[in-house]
C-alpha cells in the first residue's frame, strides 16, 4: 500500500539542518559527489519521505569583499553561522529532492540570519 503514513516515518530532518549528502551524477554544472545538503523542506512535511535540499560548496569560498553583490541565487554562509569547518555558499538555484533516508549524518545548522537570505533567494529563484 502506498500513501500518507505507509511505512516507517523517515528520519527527523528540520528546516536549516546541514547532511552530508552523495549528489549523484546529472551532467552539466549540477553539483555531484558528497557535499553538505540543506535541508529547506517546510518542517510541516517533516512526515513527508522525500526532502527538498539545497547543496552547498566551499569552492570560490571566499570572504566577499565589502559592497561585493553575489548572484541572487548564491548565499555565502561563515563557517560560524553553519557549524561547519569551512565557509561557502549555499546554491539555491540548484534546489532538489531526495528520499529523506538519502541524507547521512547531520553536520551543523544555518543560523536564523542566514535562514532569512536563504530564504530571500529561494523566494528569487522561485520568483514567488
Amino acid at each position: 500500500m502506498v500513501g500518507i503514513g505507509a511505512g516507517a516515518p523517515p528520519p527527523r530532518l528540520a528546516r536549516g539542518d546541514v547532511h552530508l549528502l552523495a549528489f549523484g551524477e546529472v551532467g552539466g554544472s549540477v553539483m555531484r559527489g558528497p557535499h553538505p545538503a540543506l535541508v529547506v523542506r517546510s518542517d510541516r512535511l517533516a512526515r513527508s519521505a522525500t526532502v527538498l535540499v539545497c547543496p552547498m560548496t566551499s569552492r570560490g569560498g571566499r570572504v566577499p569583499a565589502p559592497g561585493e553583490e553575489l548572484p541572487p541565487y548564491l548565499v555565502w554562509v561563515p563557517r560560524a553561522a553553519s557549524g561547519l569547518d569551512r565557509d561557502g555558499y549555499v546554491r539555491v538555484d540548484q534546489v532538489m529532492t531526495f528520499p529523506a533516508d538519502a541524507l547521512g549524518e547531520r553536520l551543523g545548522r544555518l543560523s536564523p540570519e542566514v535562514m532569512t537570505r536563504v530564504d530571500a533567494s529561494l523566494r528569487f529563484v522561485l520568483d514567488v
